[in-house]
């Protein structure tokens, strides 16, 4: 009975974690804002696979404690992908928010506003990569 109540509970905690990120996602737009840029609106599907099947292989490293032996170069592939969700989502929700047209009309760089937003991009990905290949550093 007690263990039961233990995979319930896993089970009611994760699932509410689960919807409370695909909501943010969604809210966000970030998905049909890149197949939006991207024209692959017919490859929605694949965009859905990928999502789930990367929640679950994260999940299973995470509760296995898994430890995974790679090189640098296959780590910073790993965390140019991760600076790219990252950065992806970090814009949509600045652009939610309507935080960049506040920001750059206060601060007054309305004509350089496009090298901000890929400054930030790269920043979150350099970050990622940083991350990912310098030894204990994660």
């Amino acid at each position: 009975m007690n263990k039961f109540l233990l995979i319930a509970l896993g089970l009611s905690g994760g699932a509410i974690v689960g919807t409370g990120i695909s909501a943010f996602i969604t809210v966000l737009g970030v998905l049909v804002r890149v197949m939006d840029l991207s024209k692959t609106q017919r490859y929605g599907y694949v965009y859905k696979i990928a999502i789930l099947l990367g929640s679950l292989v994260s999940t299973y490293i995470y509760i296995f404690e898994l430890s995974i032996k790679a090189n640098p170069v296959w780590l910073s592939i790993v965390g140019l992908f991760m600076g790219v969700f990252v950065g992806m989502v970090a814009s949509a929700l600045a652009e939610t928010l309507d935080v960049l047209p506040f920001t750059s009309t206060n601060i007054g760089i309305n004509r350089w506003i496009y090298l901000w937003i890929i400054a930030l991009i790269f920043g979150k990905i350099i970050g990622s990569i940083i991350y990912w290949t310098v030894p204990g550093f994660y």
